[in-house]
């Protein structure tokens, strides 16, 4: 085997394609194949193989829920890792997202590699703060946010980055070119993403006699969403009477064609960890509206490419829509403002150097590793 390149495992559970895992495709595809040899370790059916477009070894496996899984099976899984990390002599073990790391935290007593868990979520809980962090050597956070939650010193702050090639879709229609607003939300249909809020900002809109307008909901409950939010989100809808200007879209395994449609998008989730619509958005000239919450007002301030609006103020959310519908905004150059910090600061040709800059310095300060066995 060639040893002139670094072995690394990628460890993810999904099965489906989330923000995620379209972050972790986007890094696999950029990383310099020259100097690493790239393992996959996912479901052996997961349906965004195809997407991978570099060369790759997978590792098929599932990771069961931890609640599930905790005991035997747990321990029968750690060991196929384990064995698998022993064979290929595995220098690098990169966890991707909030299941796959405790699968590979074990492995720190069990194996020489060099564990990075690159920690895409925000959450409370003690365990993914302070405890599961030391099991590491480099917990990769996407924003400062995300970071804040994190304690000790060894996390670094890489964003999440955009494929540079999907940058040459030209925009689908021009502004309000039908004299209709078209916007829209994309992501999993659950609370946190606060779609509720939305739509009472848009009823405004209705009642200020202004209907010449769409709102896009792009995204179902199939991935680790409400089926029951949902229910109450098409109540509200047909409530007000809305049915007519609120398009349930359900799944897109393209959004950013649908992007290209909307002339506005709007993340106002709660905590939201970093926000990959935003910067997919901006790829491809929509301009965004955030809240003020989490890791999505980092992207905003970093590239001006949208408005930030007060945290869950939903007068203050349908005041930024009427500016934009008013056509009371220069849209050309917020639009062209944000596509250009995207490409320059999100791009992932930047981001998948500064992660492997990350391994370079893990191998550095303990000597490449060398899998026991």
């Amino acid at each position: 085997m060639d040893r002139n390149r670094t072995n690394v495992l990628f460890v993810t559970h999904a099965d489906k394609k989330g923000g995620a895992e379209q972050s972790l495709i986007h890094l696999i595809n950029y990383l310099d194949t020259s100097k690493y040899r790239i393992y996959l370790l996912c479901p052996g059916d997961a349906s965004y193989l195809h997407e991978i477009r570099t060369e790759y070894e997978l590792f098929p496996l599932r990771l069961n829920s931890i609640k599930k899984r905790l005991g035997f099976g747990y321990v029968d899984t750690v060991l196929r890792i384990r064995a698998f990390v022993k064979k290929k002599r595995i220098d690098i073990i990169h966890a991707n997202g909030w299941r796959a790391p405790w699968y590979a935290a074990p492995l720190k007593f069990m194996a020489s590699s060099k564990l990075v868990w690159h920690h895409r979520d925000y959450t409370h809980l003690r365990m993914f703060n302070r405890v599961l962090p030391r099991f590491f050597d480099q917990v990769i956070c996407i924003s400062r946010f995300v970071a804040g939650s994190v304690q000790g010193g060894n996390k670094t702050i890489i964003y999440n980055g955009v494929d540079p090639e999907t940058a040459r879709m030209p925009k689908s229609r021009a502004f309000m070119e039908d004299d209709t607003l078209v916007i829209g939300t994309f992501g999993r249909i659950v609370e946190w993403k606060r779609y509720d809020l939305v739509i009472e900002a848009v009823k405004k809109l209705a009642d200020d006699k202004a209907y010449n307008w769409k709102l896009l909901i792009v995204g179902d409950a199939s991935v680790d969403g409400s089926e029951s939010y949902y229910a109450e989100l098409v109540r509200k809808v047909q409530d007000y009477g809305l049915e007519e200007n609120v398009v349930f879209y359900g799944y897109s395994p393209k959004p950013l064609d649908v992007m290209k449609e909307c002339d506005l998008t709007i993340n106002f989730s709660l905590n939201e960890p970093f926000g990959r619509v935003i910067i997919e958005s901006m790829l491809v000239r929509t301009p965004v509206i955030v809240s003020d919450s989490g890791g999505a007002p980092e992207i905003v301030e970093e590239t001006k490419g949208g408005w930030i609006v007060k945290d869950g103020d939903v007068e203050a959310l349908y005041r930024t829509i009427r500016l934009v519908y008013s056509k009371a905004v220069d849209y050309q150059e917020l639009a062209e403002r944000g596509y250009e910090a995207v490409m320059s600061e999100f791009n992932m040709n930047a981001i998948a150097r500064k992660v492997e800059t990350a391994y370079r310095s893990l191998l550095a300060a303990g000597g490449a590793a060398e899998t026991a066995g």
